[in-house]
């Protein structure tokens, strides 16, 4: 029967949260257009110094150029691996609880909230939070905090529906993961995991968001700064070309800037 409602229902386990690969936080890096510069300037260099003076001397210049970009972004990956594997095993460590819940006998059972099904009958009390959206059955003075789905710092009272109120069907349902502040009572699961609004709202939140309006002037800004390099990198290179062909057609004294050697 269990197993049936596992997949009738579904478990009660929430989308965990996105954790980029090491590959996706490399790339990252390249988002920004001075490490693509730095990557370009340092293939340049390695290019003209091999010809210049050869190998090992030539790649000196270029390949600290290398070093320099390979620790900024080992550095910049590095924070942001450990940043978003702590923030999922904090997420799992809140996701832990215990329940108390009747199954097919008078006495409850204590099981993690992840084991929970629909049609489990939940003993509740102040202090804890709703494991499941379910509905209530028994109450006494329950009201809960669901600040976090809805953003409302007010306590909602909850009561059991009959066929006096049963047009305000919304105040006997208990969401998942809000915080039960007064009361106790009973209650069935009704929706689990990815189905519950919780688990409805987790799974839109992952999803890529729009950048902001702050987000995208800076990143306008940030454009601006970087082709501004850019270009200062192209005319930078353009003219030594030019003047190294001069130098090579005898139009302008050697400045042993010659790609192959002074005449």
């Amino acid at each position: 029967d269990i197993d049936q409602r596992i997949q009738a229902f579904g478990k009660n386990s929430f989308p965990p949260p996105k954790i980029k690969s090491v590959g996706e936080l490399i790339m990252e890096n390249f988002e920004d257009k001075i490490n693509i510069i730095l990557l370009l300037a340092a293939i340049v260099s390695i290019i003209i110094g091999l010809i210049k003076d050869g190998f090992p001397k030539g790649l000196i210049e270029g390949t600290s150029i290398l070093v320099s970009l390979t620790i900024i972004i080992v550095v910049n990956s590095g924070n942001n691996w450990v940043s978003e594997r702590r923030l999922a095993a904090l997420v799992n460590l809140a996701d832990k609880q215990d329940v108390a819940v009747q199954r097919g006998s008078d006495e409850p059972i204590t099981i993690d909230s992840k084991e929970l099904v629909v049609g489990d009958l939940v003993h509740f009390a102040a202090g804890a939070k709703v494991p499941a959206d379910m509905v209530m059955v028994e109450v006494q003075d329950v009201s809960c905090d669901e600040g976090e789905l809805t953003g409302e710092p007010d306590y909602v009272e909850k009561f059991r529906i009959d066929a006096a109120n049963y047009d305000q069907g919304v105040m006997g349902v208990m969401l998942a993961k809000s915080f039960i502040a007064t009361g106790f009572g009973k209650a069935i699961v009704v929706a689990v995991g990815p189905k519950t609004v919780a688990g409805v709202i987790t799974e839109k939140t992952q999803a890529e968001n729009e950048p902001t309006l702050l987000q995208r002037r800076l990143e306008t800004i940030a454009d601006k700064i970087g082709n501004i390099g850019i270009g200062c990198a192209v005319l930078t290179f353009a003219a030594m070309i030019f003047r190294t062909g001069l130098e090579m057609g005898g139009a302008v004294p050697c400045g042993c800037g010659n790609l192959f050697k002074c005449d």
